[in-house]
């Protein structure tokens, strides 16, 4: 085995002449960028100065049992920290020269602290988030005033998010895109959201910041009112993963073939149901009364007979005449 022994040994020496050569290519790329701030400020002071603490924990384990090999490893890798360290105080950035090294150090901690969380921060942001800030903006606007208390609030959780977000390009976005009604259009928005499979504690969440979001102004409008009942509902459908029965449909009863050729024109996507008495069209469910008989006066202004549907409340009426 002798042999095998010193083979093993030739490859751990080999091992530290690479070490060498890789710290000597990893030192070289940042020494020769020290002097600039962005490469000073990449390298984190806390980080590298628990590696130092932590490689001479080990230094010291390997010179009391005399492991020449660990000794020099251990030795590049500290060596090399505290290249990196100097570099991370910014010593050599131009305009800082003149500052004292405590200075520079303390500056360096500063920075890194408001950076700390950075990687947390992408790790736990929400699928989605995007949308679900698209979602509050919209919301925020949906009375067509935007709130200062609204604002910090959907910045505040942009700026956690690490999302762009500025107001006034979203309402310029708003005000370019084609809508015919930004209540149906906010909806839409929620179920395209719910549609990609968010985890359910996302979609609570989601939930008490739209309560939030119509809270944070201190008033609840006529139109926060009746979008808020619907998305909450639809929400709470998501959550409770069973359908619900107080479902309400809007119902589109044809009174001639113009009007049915009309129909599937404006509506392609539309269910058709046949009855009784002839063939009626299913504009969709909603969860909010409300909401229904809102989308239900849309059709009725174009001169379409249209009705707001729920079979509990047929059932109810049922009982309540037979007794």
């Amino acid at each position: 085995m002798d042999w095998f022994e010193r083979l093993i040994d030739a490859f751990i020496w080999i091992s530290l002449l690479m070490s060498v050569v890789q710290v000597y290519l990893q030192t070289n790329k940042i020494w020769k960028r020290k002097h600039e701030r962005v490469v000073a400020e990449s390298q984190s002071i806390a980080g590298l100065s628990l590696l130092i603490l932590n490689c001479l924990i080990w230094l010291i384990s390997y010179i009391m049992k005399n492991d020449i090999e660990s000794i020099i490893d251990t030795s590049l890798i500290i060596a090399q920290a505290m290249v990196f360290l100097l570099v991370g105080t910014g010593l050599w950035v131009r305009g800082q020269r003149k500052m004292g090294f405590w200075r520079l150090v303390k500056q360096a901690i500063r920075i890194e602290k408001k950076e700390a969380n950075y990687l947390l921060k992408r790790f736990f942001k929400p699928q989605n988030a995007e949308i679900i800030i698209d979602i509050l903006h919209n919301l925020a606007m949906i009375d067509e005033e935007f709130d200062e208390r609204e604002k910090k609030l959907i910045e505040f959780f942009a700026m956690e998010w690490n999302i762009p977000y500025s107001a006034e390009t979203k309402n310029k976005e708003r005000k370019q895109r084609v809508v015919q009604n930004k209540f149906v259009d906010l909806r839409n928005k929620l179920l395209d959201y719910l549609s990609r499979d968010p985890p359910v504690e996302q979609v609570a969440q989601l939930k008490d910041l739209i309560n939030e979001m119509i809270l944070a102004d201190e008033k609840i409008t006529s139109e926060e009112k009746l979008v808020s009942g619907e998305l909450l509902g639809i929400i709470d459908s998501y959550l409770q993963e069973e359908e619900r029965k107080d479902v309400y449909q809007v119902i589109i009863v044809p009174q001639n073939p113009n009007q049915e050729q009309k129909i599937k024109e404006l509506l392609p996507d539309s269910e058709s149901i046949e009855t009784f008495g002839g063939i009626v069209y299913s504009v969709g469910s909603f969860y909010s009364k409300e909401f229904a008989e809102m989308v239900c006066q849309r059709f009725r202004k174009m001169n379409f007979f249209a009705i707001v549907y729920n079979l509990e409340d047929i059932i109810k009426t049922q009982n309540n005449m037979s007794s």
